[in-house]
């Protein structure tokens, strides 16, 4: 099985970085801000996490025209995320790399039991206002890899097997930051990312190409803290 996530990450981060080294110059030649620039880290929390079911319903599996293997698509319940972040924070924006992975108890046909995984790279860039003060609102724009295993969700006749479904994704968030000082700092808003799931594998090893794409979204709060080194 052909694995496209290094080619994918590449376009995906491509223009927030392109738009971090183009904006880089201009910023730093005003005065600097109330954060401190450089690089940081940090952790979020994303309460009751889940897909909204646009395509993970519950109610439908994915087989191929003429095929023999089904790949289930259940109903994720909602969990708690907690997610590490590292970045580099420029004057009035910054670039960061996080990695999300969540496991969910889903229900197909109305009933409950099947364990599945989500996880997500994400490139992020948060642009900032107000920059000299310690409340600053800002607008997030990013990419993402999703991917979604099924344990033992794919079946094809006498084997059983997981099912898994990847994809990319596009992230956007609002919200502000209460800086308590220059280094920590505190924000608060709401994350929605979109994400379109365009390959399939299952017991066969056989990767699938999904046409039309699978669309799913996922909205929630977000509140992270970050400290700048």
């Amino acid at each position: 099985m052909t694995s496209f996530m290094p080619a994918r990450l590449v376009k995906l981060l491509g223009l927030p970085l392109v738009m971090l080294a183009v904006a880089a110059p201009a910023w730093s030649q005003e005065g600097s801000g109330f954060a401190k620039e450089g690089v940081f880290a940090g952790v979020s929390a994303l309460p009751g996490f889940t897909l909204d079911g646009l395509t993970f319903d519950g109610s439908t599996y994915y087989q191929k025209v003429g095929g023999e293997e089904i790949l289930i698509l259940p109903r994720l319940n909602r969990k708690n995320m907690v997610r590490g972040i590292v970045g580099f924070r420029s004057k009035r924006g910054s670039f960061e790399v996080s990695y999300d992975q969540t496991k969910h108890v889903g229900t197909f046909f109305d009933v409950p039991g099947e364990e599945a995984t989500f996880h997500s790279i994400n490139g992020d860039e948060r642009i900032f206002f107000l920059t000299r003060q310690r409340i600053q609102p800002y607008v997030l724009l990013g990419g993402s890899i999703p991917w979604v295993t099924i344990k033992d969700g794919s079946f094809l006749d006498p084997d059983l097997g997981d099912g898994s479904f990847r994809g990319f994704g596009v992230n956007t968030e609002a919200g502000v930051t209460v800086f308590a000082s220059p280094r920590f700092g505190i924000s608060a808003g709401y994350r929605y990312r979109a994400m379109w799931f365009d390959t399939a594998s299952g017991v066969s090893k056989t990767t699938y190409k999904l046409r039309p794409r699978f669309r799913e979204t996922s909205g929630s709060g977000v509140i992270t803290a970050h400290f700048s080194f």
